[in-house]
């Protein structure tokens, strides 16, 4: 297959971006590098790269297909047990990283690939955190990428539901990504949204049940300093405020690149 002919699959399947995908799977299958590919005349026969040009033409995540994905200064493993680390979620991990004093422990609830925690560890002096989530397929990815970016023993991983998990220990930080969207705003997603676990994405009441659960459940365990972070929706912001205010404790909303409401740091006052 050509690189052009690759280019031309994608297109046709309504890939956002279908140069750049075609040669990252020529790169990451051939072994080619990037001064290779600026001939559209490259060929390969490669069985595996016929096999991910069709699995990206069939709208699979480009980042499930190469099994790894770059997020913030690491790299992580990922497949279809966890949601893709983003860079919107980066917002999260740099201020929890400018935030977080030395030696201090955190709790990360909905782990998935486990990129908020491990990002956050690899960035700070001494600090340990306890990562929770339901799937268990998920939490062998996390203690992977905790293994490969080299922080697993500052790291514990607990398999829970964190809408009924009992946590008696003190954090400074409660770190979340949390399932956010409504089923409405899910039917309306891209192709590749439905590759991912859909039970990390939707969540019920407007998607705000998991923010409600987390700081009702978990307010008493953060230390008189510390700090929530979550990444939310949109158009979140609002209501993550009115949450907040009911429970006596002040939220700061930051925008993203694109000035959407992002992140919501939530405090005592």
């Amino acid at each position: 297959m050509k690189l052009s002919e690759a280019i031309k699959i994608l297109k046709d399947a309504g890939v956002d971006n279908p140069r750049h995908d075609a040669r990252i799977l020529f790169m990451h299958f051939c072994g080619m590098d990037f001064s290779e590919l600026i001939s559209s005349d490259v060929f390969s026969d490669k069985k595996e790269l016929i096999d991910a040009i069709e699995r990206r033409k069939n709208r699979e995540p480009l980042q499930y297909i190469t099994g790894t994905v770059g997020f913030y200064r690491e790299e992580y493993n990922v497949n279809n047990s966890c949601l893709i680390p983003r860079e919107d979620t980066e917002i999260l991990v740099n201020y929890a990283v400018k935030n977080m004093p030395e030696g201090k422990r955190f709790l990360d609830l909905c782990t998935g690939s486990g990129c908020i925690a491990i990002s956050t560890l690899a960035n700070t002096h001494n600090t340990r955190a306890t990562a929770v989530d339901i799937s268990k397929a998920a939490l062998c990815t996390a203690k992977t990428n905790a293994e490969k970016n080299g922080v697993a023993d500052r790291i514990q991983f607990i398999e829970a539901d964190v809408l009924s998990y009992e946590e008696n220990d003190g954090y400074f930080a409660i770190l979340s990504n949390p399932p956010y969207v409504t089923e409405e705003e899910y039917e309306a997603l891209a192709p590749e949204i439905f590759f991912e676990p859909k039970i990390a994405l939707t969540a019920k009441d407007q998607g705000l049940e998991f923010y409600k659960k987390i700081i009702s459940n978990y307010k008493d365990s953060l230390d008189e300093e510390g700090f929530f972070a979550f990444e939310i929706g949109s158009l979140q912001a609002d209501a993550l405020i009115s949450i907040s205010h009911g429970h006596g404790l002040s939220c700061e909303i930051i925008k993203d690149c694109s000035q959407k409401d992002r992140v919501a740091i939530i405090r005592r006052r």
